[in-house]
């Protein structure tokens, strides 16, 4: 591929990162709580509500300006890119650099959000509780093939650090971060396998359908992340030990579509997650209401 069109097929998905990331998913993020606070406003779903609306309406309007500064600093930086002609890879280097700092408030906003979910676990339990007694199997989860995949995947970037280290002593430092991240996802997988489900409820309000499909999106993603980061350890590992040939800026334009893709995926469960969801478990029905 000529060198004019990689340029331009880097500046595409460099433009496409800038909207996505810092414009159109924080966006629909923040349509989706006001449109929850609309539809289930606190005095008739204060269980919907272990911290004040108020609140969380702070915390969003704190990252909406935070999201538009980096987007237009990414956008000079893909401009002065493009006028002063630098090299693909270099450009390249620039989309992923903008790329981790556009992804900054959502690391920012973790432990905010840990709280959130700390704090819906902390609810009282309602009055009448069900119980479920039947032990949990990942297989009643996880289809068994996306299990194969992920446990193979994994282990192939385990075989290839051995096999990196071996044709490539110096790259150690890489070998041993590549090799220590399979081995702890290998390990954490083979956990969900083996060992009891942490089945832990969402929240003690939370109808059986709902915390049935978060428990079973939580453990698929497990096994899709081990699958996903166990390809990329494997081929970063055989790439830098010269095993494979490719140019960097293509790995580069994987990386941004892919963090592109998984900011779309989180909106849309969000979206799919307020149309689809049972409110109505929190519902005020006479209790006290639980204190934030």
């Amino acid at each position: 591929m000529g060198a004019a069109i990689q340029i331009v097929l880097i500046a595409v998905v460099f433009a496409a990162q800038i909207f996505v990331l810092s414009f159109l998913t924080p966006v629909r993020r923040h349509h989706f709580w006001a449109l929850m606070f609309t539809r289930y406003p606190p005095g008739e779903y204060p269980r919907l509500y272990p911290i004040p609306r108020e609140r969380i309406q702070r915390r969003l309007a704190f990252f909406r300006p935070m999201h538009r500064i980096i987007g237009v600093g990414a956008a000079i930086a893909l401009a002065v890119g493009l006028i002063k002609g630098v090299p693909a890879w270099e450009l390249a280097s620039w989309m992923l650099y903008c790329m981790v700092v556009q992804i900054l408030p959502l690391y920012i906003g973790l432990p905010w959000s840990m709280k959130l979910i700390r704090a819906y676990r902390a609810m009282p339990p309602p009055s009448v509780r069900s119980a479920q007694l039947r032990p949990w199997r990942i297989t009643d989860f996880v289809s068994p093939l996306l299990i194969c995949l992920g446990l193979v995947a994994i282990t192939a970037a385990l075989a290839c650090s051995v096999l990196a280290y071996r044709h490539r002593p110096q790259s150690l430092v890489m070998v041993l971060l590549c090799g220590g991240a399979s081995g702890l996802l290998l390990i954490q997988m083979l956990r969900l396998v083996v060992g009891p489900l942490p089945v832990v409820r969402v929240d003690p309000y939370m109808s059986d359908a709902d915390t049935f499909r978060i428990r079973q999106t939580r453990f698929r993603n497990s096994f899709r992340g081990g699958m996903i980061f166990g390809l990329y350890f494997a081929l970063i590992q055989l790439y830098f030990t010269h095993l494979i040939r490719f140019d960097l800026a293509y790995l580069a334009i994987g990386i941004s579509l892919f963090f592109q893709l998984f900011g779309l995926r989180i909106t849309s469960y969000q979206g799919r997650d307020l149309e689809t969801r049972d409110f109505s478990v929190y519902r005020a029905d006479g209790n006290p209401q639980p204190t934030p």
